[in-house]
């Protein structure tokens, strides 16, 4: 009696799998293409800035009280890599100098940093 129903099921079970191969690598290689034709340079380094100018608006208000972060605009002379560690950028904004170092690429993935320090430039002719 279990022969007759295990063995059924045992060939839908093979027949259902083979039949969905073709099917699941048409999915896996047409998601692949157009992740592919997403990923160009101008895309990362918009996806960069973004990330960079969330994380420099987050590092402001939260050590600086800063007032209008949604001003805050980065690009391209604003920040630049370090030449030692590829996840680490450093950043100049008004008055700030700082970095952040993420814990995965930014220019792939959302991220918040892992470690960041910022800094306020002094003004001059202020108190020494």
């Amino acid at each position: 009696m279990i022969k007759r129903i295990f063995t059924p099921a045992l060939l839908l079970i093979a027949v259902s799998a083979l039949s969905a191969g073709p099917i699941r690598d048409d999915y896996f290689k047409t998601r692949d293409d157009l992740e592919k034709s997403k990923d160009t340079p101008e895309s990362r380094k918009q996806f960069l800035e973004t990330n960079i100018q969330r994380s420099l608006r987050r590092l402001l208000v939260r050590y600086y009280g800063y007032v209008n972060p949604e001003k805050i605009k980065i690009s391209a002379s604003n920040y630049e890599q370090s030449e030692k560690d590829k996840l680490t950028y450093y950043f100049k904004y008004e008055d700030y100098v700082g970095f952040m170092t993420f814990s995965n690429d930014p220019e792939y993935y959302y991220a918040v940093p892992r470690e960041e320090k910022v800094v306020q430039k002094m003004k001059a002719g202020a108190a020494k």
